[in-house]
C-alpha cells in the first residue's frame, strides 16, 4: 500500500470509530457537580459581584446548571449555561479584571466541549424520554454511539493543560529543586531543615522536580495514544492526589479527575453501567 493510502486509511479508521456515550454522561454529571459544589457560593455572592447585570447572568447559570446535571433540555441548558458564562468569565472576569470569575477557565472549556457533544444520550432524562418515545411508537432513540475522537476533546483540553505545565517546569530553579524547596518550606516544613538533614531535603526536592516534570510530559503525549492511555491514566491520578495533598485545589483536582474519565476504555464504563443496572 502506498504511503498516502495508508495515511488516508488510518485517518479514515481514526475519524469512524465509534463509542459508547455513557462515558461523556458521566463526564456530565459530575463536571456540573464540581461546579456546584465550589462555585454556586462565589457565582451568587453580592461580594464577589456587584453588577446587577453579571448577577443575573450568573443565576442564569446555575439554573441551565441544574438542568445539564440531570440531562433535561440538555444541549440547549449547556449552551445557555456557556453562553452566559462566557460574558461572565471573559467579560466580568478577564475583562474587568475580577480574579474570582477570571480563574475558572478549564470549566468554561468543559462546559463548551459538553455543549457541542452529545453528551444527552446517556444516563439523562432526555434519554429517559427518548425511549418512551420509541416505546410508544414514535421517533427511535437517538443510539448510545458517537465518534471516539469527540470523547478526546476532552483529553486534547487537559493535555494542553499538562504540556504547558511541564514547559514551564524545565527552568533551570524547578530543576534545580529551588521551587519545590519553597513549596515544602511554606507548606508543611521549616528552614530547620535544611540544618539538620540538608542534603535529604535538597535531593529529595531535586527528584520531586524530575519526577513531576517527567510525569506531566508523559501524560501529555500518553494519553493522546489510545492503546496506552489506559495505563497512563494511573499517573494522573497520582499526580492530582500528589497536588491536592501538597496545594490544596479542590476544583482543579475535581475537575482533572473528572475529565480523567475519558482515558478509560469506553466498552468498560458501558459495561460497568449495564451490570450496576441489572
Amino acid at each position: 500500500m502506498k504511503p498516502g493510502a495508508w495515511l488516508l486509511s488510518k485517518l479514515e479508521n481514526f475519524a469512524s470509530a465509534e463509542i459508547s456515550t455513557r462515558p461523556l454522561g458521566i463526564i456530565r454529571i459530575f463536571a456540573m457537580l464540581v461546579v456546584i459544589h465550589e462555585c454556586s457560593s462565589l457565582l451568587v455572592s453580592h461580594r464577589v459581584i456587584d453588577q446587577l447585570p453579571c448577577l443575573i447572568l450568573c443565576w442564569v447559570v446555575l439554573l441551565s446548571m441544574g438542568f445539564a446535571l440531570v440531562g433535561y433540555k440538555t444541549r440547549w441548558a449547556l449552551g445557555l449555561m456557556a453562553v452566559s458564562f462566557g460574558i461572565v468569565h471573559v467579560y466580568y472576569g478577564v475583562h474587568a479584571r475580577n480574579f474570582d470569575l477570571g480563574k475558572p477557565v478549564q470549566m468554561f472549556q468543559i462546559i463548551v466541549l459538553l455543549w457541542l457533544t452529545p453528551s444527552e444520550r446517556s444516563l439523562s432524562i432526555d434519554r429517559y424520554l427518548a425511549l418512551r418515545r420509541e416505546a410508544r411508537g414514535g421517533e427511535p432513540a437517538p443510539p448510545e454511539r458517537m465518534p471516539w475522537w469527540q470523547l478526546e476533546l476532552y483529553l486534547l483540553e487537559i493535555c494542553s493543560i499538562y504540556f504547558w505545565a511541564s514547559e514551564n517546569k524545565t527552568d533551570p530553579e524547578w530543576l534545580q529543586g529551588a521551587r519545590m524547596e519553597r513549596y515544602y518550606i511554606e507548606w508543611y516544613g521549616t528552614s530547620d531543615a535544611f540544618v539538620y538533614a540538608p542534603r535529604l531535603v535538597h535531593w529529595g526536592a531535586v527528584f520531586m522536580a524530575y519526577a513531576t516534570t517527567a510525569l506531566e510530559f508523559t501524560l501529555t503525549f500518553g494519553l493522546l495514544i489510545r492503546r496506552i492511555r489506559h495505563w497512563v491514566w494511573a499517573g494522573g491520578i497520582m499526580l492530582h492526589l500528589g497536588i491536592m495533598l501538597m496545594f490544596s485545589v479542590p476544583f482543579f483536582t475535581s475537575m482533572m479527575f473528572t475529565v480523567l474519565i475519558a482515558a478509560l476504555p469506553p466498552q468498560w464504563i458501558h459495561d460497568l453501567i449495564e451490570d450496576m443496572c441489572e
